[in-house]
């Protein structure tokens, strides 16, 4: 059997579930319809993903405006849908040619010296990975001997045959049926000699929305193993399938067209397309005549009403969760589902928002500043109020737009790197208190009702994730910690001996060792949600300490992971909230003080404390809905420092257990020596602790509860 043949079978055992997908939303679709056609493209969809799709599109624009060259932004089954095929050969813009260059023929044999059979399409991902359909490629055997056709395409002087590469989906390959993708590793080299990295890639991004219903669906393809065409025309997305992970569109596309990319108007990756719907009158097809259509009528004869493409954010939550029994193979796919970070996103925070953009309270004024932005930089994460003046290339650019005067110039040059051996990460050390000595502080543990909630390991017991210096355990219901046990030393000569500044800037990321689908990320709550901090557990000033720069750097990185992240009230969260907002003039941050309060306390040489935190995920907490469903944040946060006094060998261990609450943010707290002191109303006993958070303490910790010893 062809490939084409086969491919021919598998794609009907796919198209089975499109059709079904498809009957279902009929009521839906009309509704969209309806609406789009009234009020125009995007009006059929939420509120809420309309203005952040707004945010988007206006962010993408002022990246291209502003920071052209200097940041990372997006490039810039199988039928005609209507009565003509909308297809050309030429790339309508620079963004389809930049687009379109990874996309390449996939192709029955790579040997030199034979004119190559094609037969699906396919895209790189990465520098040296192929994204297709399951359908193209069931299984790796089905890869073998096969390879990737670039640049066959329309040119000036006619048609270029293009460039060759062999598959190599022995040194990987991975599949799924349910979200119909594969991805195989190409060879470095073609066949021909020319180097694979110089086509660039098409980057996963999970960001949503990059599209709305009514907007157009472009589509890079090789349609009947062709040439490379480019359907741009009659091509409107038409309905988004939020559960199962699918989009229906109108795009024409023809048999070959397997595996394509489909793109936003903005030339975003949205969609891997795999399938095409024909009309159906009962389990009958309809045939572009209206009779009803049979097998040896061909497929040309079917009356095709729409294609179906996998939404990206799908297929990324997919690889996520992936458990592959070759460990180099589960490397890659971490990596991969690690590298989906939206560009648009870190753009703006390398250079800051639009000034438009950023929402002021009525009647406070804040600084200008100036960012001065040097040309090829990484990504930084930043966040300015107040009118923005960028200079791009140099401070003194003179094409920069001059902010009022005086100014505050802030050199932006990269942001902090995360060490990238997850598994040689040491976590919490219950001896941290006293190495030479008996005394402990064991990590807590969970109450029996609420193990259930937790993320798992291999083996089924609760998942412990290790940091630098620190560890946690998630709760998979709720996507947040359900508590971390941190050794802290706030000793001078374990700190940096430079400005931490020399690192980069603040970037969170997700943790790979985790589904994506059990972290909150900052598009899900804390970027919309406006007054809400990236709360840390494990705080950053903390957990930056150790024996050599390096150390201290990857301690630093490590808290900036979305597992160490709670949604806390800036009020709350920040010791001092008046600097960044004179709204909250006079109002101390209970987090941040208690934390002030814990490291000014360690004095006389005891730098030491083990800190046992984490959120009090109860279930009536409030929630919010941010057009990604409905997510509970907390209101309370448990605290408990542990710290040891006396002599080397005789150390008595000192517990200290506080609950905060996010309401109330308007206390002054000072800070001397480590006691209760003002924080004593906020003081309970261990045990109290245990009962809100579901968290369970060891026995000598209640036995060194100072609440209960003073009670």
């Amino acid at each position: 059997m062809s490939d084409l043949n086969r491919l021919r079978e598998a794609r009907r055992i796919i198209q089975t579930g499109a059709i079904a997908r498809w009957q279902a939303r009929e009521e839906v679709r009309s509704e969209t319809r309806r609406v789009v056609a009234q009020q125009g493209p995007g009006a059929a969809d939420s509120p809420e993903r309309q203005a952040l799709y707004k945010a988007r599109v206006r962010d993408v624009s002022y990246l291209h405006n502003v920071a052209a060259g200097s940041v990372r932004l997006p490039l810039g089954l199988e039928r005609r849908m209507g009565a003509t095929l909308d297809f050309i050969g030429l790339p309508p813009s620079e963004q389809a040619r930049a687009a379109g260059r990874p996309v390449a023929r996939i192709i029955e044999n790579a040997s030199p010296g034979l004119v190559p059979q094609g037969f699906g399409t396919g895209f790189l991902i990465a520098p040296d990975l192929l994204m297709t359909n399951w359908h193209v490629f069931p299984t790796r055997s089905d890869a073998v001997g096969r390879g990737a056709n670039f640049l066959h395409e329309q040119g000036e002087r006619g048609i270029a045959q293009g460039i060759v590469f062999e598959l190599e989906p022995e040194r990987f390959f991975v599949s799924d049926d349910t979200l119909d993708f594969a991805i195989v590793a190409v060879a470095p080299l073609a066949v021909t000699g020319e180097t694979l990295s110089d086509l660039g890639q098409i980057t996963l991004i999970e960001a949503r929305p990059k599209i709305l219903k009514g907007h157009p669906v472009n589509i890079i393809q090789h349609p009947e193993g062709g040439p490379k065409q480019y359907a741009v025309a009659q091509n409107r997305l038409i309905d988004i399938l939020e559960e199962t992970g699918f989009l229906h569109y109108e795009t024409d596309t023809l048999e070959g067209s397997s595996g394509s990319p489909a793109f936003s108007e903005l030339w975003e990756l949205v969609a891997l397309h795999h399938a095409s719907i024909p009309q159906m009158r009962g389990a009958d097809v309809i045939a572009r005549d209206g009779s009803v259509w049979n097998e040896t009528m061909g497929d040309d004869a079917v009356r095709w009403v729409a294609n179906e493409g996998v939404r990206i954010s799908a297929i990324v939550a997919k690889l996520a969760a992936m458990q592959l029994a070759n460990p180099s193979e589960q490397e890659i796919v971490r990596r991969l589902a690690a590298s989906s970070i939206d560009p648009v996103a870190e753009g703006i925070a390398l250079v800051g928002a639009a000034p438009q953009a950023r929402e002021r309270i009525p009647g406070v004024a804040s600084p200008p500043t100036t960012i001065a932005v040097s040309p090829g930089m990484s990504n930084v994460q930043m966040t300015f109020t107040g009118p923005v003046t960028i200079n791009i290339g140099s401070a003194a650019d003179p094409t920069a737009v001059e902010a009022a005067s005086p100014p505050r110039t802030i050199a932006v040059e990269k942001s902090i790197r995360f060490d990238p051996d997850y598994d040689a990460r040491e976590g919490y050390d219950p001896a941290f208190l006293d190495p030479m000595g008996n005394l402990r502080v064991p990590t807590p543990t969970v109450a029996a009702g609420r193990v259930g909630e937790l993320v798992k390991g291999d083996d089924g017991a609760p998942l412990v994730l290790k940091y630098h210096h620190f560890e946690l355990v998630m709760n998979r219901t709720r996507r947040l910690q359900m508590w971390s046990a941190a050794n802290i030393d706030y000793a001078p000569s374990r700190k940096t001996k430079g400005d931490r500044k020399s690192w980069g800037d603040d970037r969170w990321i997700p943790d790979p060792r985790l589904k994506a689908v059990d972290q909150i990320f900052d598009a899900d709550f804390y970027k919309p949600a406006g007054n809400i901090d990236r709360g840390h557990i494990v705080r950053r000033e903390d957990n930056e300490w150790g024996d050599s720069e390096l150390e201290i750097e990857f301690a630093n990185s490590d808290t900036f992971h979305w597992t160490n992240c709670t949604p806390q009230h800036e009020a709350f969260n920040q010791s001092d909230p008046a600097r960044n907002d004179p709204t909250y003039r006079g109002i101390k941050g209970i987090w941040g003080s208690l934390e002030n309060h814990i490291q000014r306390s360690r004095k006389d040489g005891d730098t030491r404390a083990c800190l046992l935190a984490g959120p009090i995920l109860a279930a009536d907490d409030p929630e919010a809905d941010f057009g990604k469903g409905p997510i509970k944040y907390p209101l309370r946060f448990f605290k408990v420092v542990c710290v040891a006094e006396g002599a080397v060998g005789a150390k008595v261990l000192k517990v200290y257990a506080f609950i905060l609450n996010q309401k109330d943010v308007v206390d002054r707290f000072g800070i001397e020596r480590f006691e209760p002191g003002r924080f004593s109303r906020y003081q309970v006993a261990l045990k109290d602790v245990e009962t809100a958070a579901g968290v369970l303490f060891d026995a000598s910790l209640h036995a060194a509860d100072t609440f209960v010893a003073s009670a």
